[in-house]
């Protein structure tokens, strides 16, 4: 058992101290314990003991020649950790829910795997009429949005690697040149989504965005399957801000910062 003295500061504020603290060194440049102090609004003496206690077990570092302190290695390793730790699913079932109650419409969690994506969730839409699909099935990346908007963000010999093995048609629609392609996904880059007007089954139409962890690796996309009927071009245009805003908070939480900028 932990003995405790009855002069102490409570552990809950001292804790909650320790991390206004080093809150403060996350938000801007190195700082001197006068300026850590004013900041905090509290005594030289107490802001001094938290530093120390915080320098000792790796979360601040003091620079030897000013005095400056600054966030230490620890609180890379306890970030990094806790990001390692997030599944995508879990992740981004909160805002495929969103997505799916703000469409109405079929929404997919895919990953990329050879020239496929691979179906990892699936929302059901609320309409009488909607594609069908399963989770663990999987697409031509080249046909289906969240595949394109995948195949966008692969490096150079997997675009080249695809494009060998063959362009497969599934419809009249299907992009089978592999120049035609390579101008596709740059309109996917540049625009932020991606579309498939029933390129891979007819009259199935959808949108997709890619999605980023916190290294900034496309490691998953999200889409929106509909019926060719609703897929006009104000709707078009619905889904794609929608499947890009969606994609955008999914990266946020995975710890994408140019994402979580937004």
């Amino acid at each position: 058992m932990v003995s405790r003295n009855p002069t102490d500061e409570p552990p809950v504020q001292a804790v909650a101290q320790a991390f206004d603290v080093l809150e403060l060194l996350a938000a801007g440049g190195p700082r001197t314990l006068g300026q850590i102090a004013a900041e905090s609004g509290r005594s030289k003496a107490t802001t001094h003991r938290l530093l120390a206690t915080l320098a000792a077990r790796g979360y601040a570092e003091q620079d030897a020649r000013t005095g400056a302190y600054r966030p230490g290695l620890r609180c890379v390793s306890l970030g990094m950790s806790v990001l390692a730790g997030l599944r995508l699913g879990d992740v981004a079932q909160r805002h495929l829910e969103e997505l799916n109650a703000l469409t109405g419409e079929v929404v997919h969690l895919c990953v990329y795997e050879l020239g496929e994506v691979v179906y990892l969730a699936k929302l059901d839409s609320r309409l009488p009429v909607a594609p069908q699909s399963r989770v663990g099935a999987r697409a031509p990346a080249h046909c289906v949005a969240p595949g394109r908007a995948l195949l966008a963000h692969q490096p150079p010999d997997e675009l080249a690697r695809v494009a060998e093995a063959g362009l497969r048609a599934y419809t009249e629609h299907t992009i089978t040149d592999p120049d035609d392609l390579a101008q596709e996904l740059r309109r996917v880059r540049e625009r932020g989504y991606a579309i498939n007007e029933s390129s891979w089954r007819p009259g199935v139409c959808g949108a997709g965005a890619v999605i980023r962890d916190y290294t900034g690796a496309a490691v998953a996309a999200v889409g929106c399957c509909v019926p060719e009927s609703r897929f006009g071009e104000d709707r078009r245009h619905e889904l794609a801000a929608a499947v890009t805003v969606a994609a955008a908070r999914i990266s946020a939480d995975l710890g994408h910062r140019e994402a979580a900028a937004r």
